[in-house]
């Protein structure tokens, strides 16, 4: 059986870069097609030396950092993909790859990670937190997220079973699309880990630094209370988090994962404030026996065990961060809890589980 990967844009080794690197080490015969790829980013990494098919947008100037405002041509390039020729075609999806154009003759699996979050339930979270306030420009950029919905719901018919990254996401799934997915978790590599045994006194952010993250609000909350946290990751927001974060709290701007791996295993808390369809990195401190505090939408009620291995909190400000902050400092936590609950996300699961799901499609 001829094999077809399709992803959406290979720029860093982020979570759906993670689920690539699995689906190739279960199907390495694939072949492997993108809207665009930057093969200098992935230079130590598993994805190394793969050879990637491109879409037309790879030949535009400077695309690596446009790629992001280019999203009104993702539904054109992404049908522009040719993978005719093959029996199986997988697409991993967070935005256009599960609408990759595919024939009566093939199947087509799709492991969602969202549907496409921009147009479908966090429009208003995206026009607000990029300052779309001009009446030409709001106007023009809701004009363009409903063209975007309507191919997203038609692109969905292409694809014959879906798999969803949480419970989450299935929900939005059969909300935008009406279709019915099997939740099937991302793989967390949870052996990377080794909790330390004495916790030590900060709190850990790792995250993309980008406005729906709301990360300002988590240092806002820590310069009030004056604990110790640090920050880390890379994005928009660096700045902004530079000029108001106080002594207390360090930006420490992108750090390999050796370095991220050794601040979960020590930290006393990790924080996090976005609404996540999953959330990997909540799921690799849990692994790491770091506790985890969190807004409670989304992936992280899947996640976290409120009041165990974590707490959540009910909304996405300052304020309740800082009630829930206060709140576990009142608190004995186990972190072995937190540690033995990361290990249903493990990646040997998550290959089992993907490979029992393809399996019947391609025999």
């Amino acid at each position: 059986m001829k094999i077809a990967i399709v992803h959406e844009w290979l720029s860093t080794l982020g979570g759906s870069e993670r689920i690539l690197t699995e689906a190739l080490n279960l199907y390495p015969q694939a072949d492997v097609f993108a809207l665009t790829h930057f093969p200098k980013n992935f230079i130590n990494t598993p994805l190394e030396n793969i050879k990637v098919s491109t879409s037309f947008l790879q030949k535009i100037p400077n695309v690596e950092n446009l790629y992001r405002k280019l999203l009104p041509l993702m539904p054109l390039a992404i049908e522009s993909l040719d993978v005719s020729k093959y029996d199986v075609v997988i697409s991993l999806s967070h935005a256009v790859a599960h609408g990759v154009k595919t024939h009566k003759n093939q199947k087509h699996i799709s492991y969602i990670s969202t549907p496409m979050r921009y147009a479908w339930h966090m429009q208003d979270d995206y026009l607000r937190l990029h300052q779309l306030k001009k009446p030409l420009i709001h106007s023009a950029a809701r004009l363009t997220l409903s063209l975007l919905r309507r191919w997203d719901r038609f692109a969905s018919s292409r694809t014959d079973s879906f798999i969803a990254n949480s419970k989450w996401t299935a929900s939005h799934i059969k909300e935008s699309w009406n279709r019915e997915s099997q939740v099937m978790y991302p793989p967390v590599d949870v052996k990377r880990f080794t909790p330390s045994k004495e916790r030590e006194n900060f709190y850990l952010l790792v995250s993309r630094l980008v406005p729906y993250k709301l990360t300002p609000e988590i240092v806002k909350a820590f310069n009030e209370l004056n604990l110790p946290l640090v920050v880390v990751g890379e994005g928009t927001d660096i700045e902004i988090l530079r000029k108001i974060a106080k002594e207390n709290i360090q930006i420490l701007g992108y750090q390999p994962d050796d370095i991220v791996t050794d601040l979960m295993n020590r930290a006393k808390a990790f924080v996090y404030m976005a609404t996540e369809d999953f959330g990997i990195a909540m799921a690799e401190a849990q692994a790491a026996g770091c506790l985890v505090i969190a807004y409670y939408k989304g992936g992280a009620s899947e996640i976290i065990k409120d009041g165990e291995t974590g707490l959540l909190f009910k909304e996405q400000t300052s304020a309740s961060l800082i009630e829930a902050v206060r709140k576990f400092e009142s608190m004995k936590l186990n972190s072995k809890a937190a540690s033995e609950n990361a290990a249903r996300f493990s990646s040997e699961r998550f290959r089992d589980e993907f490979s029992s799901f393809v399996k019947p499609f391609i025999l």
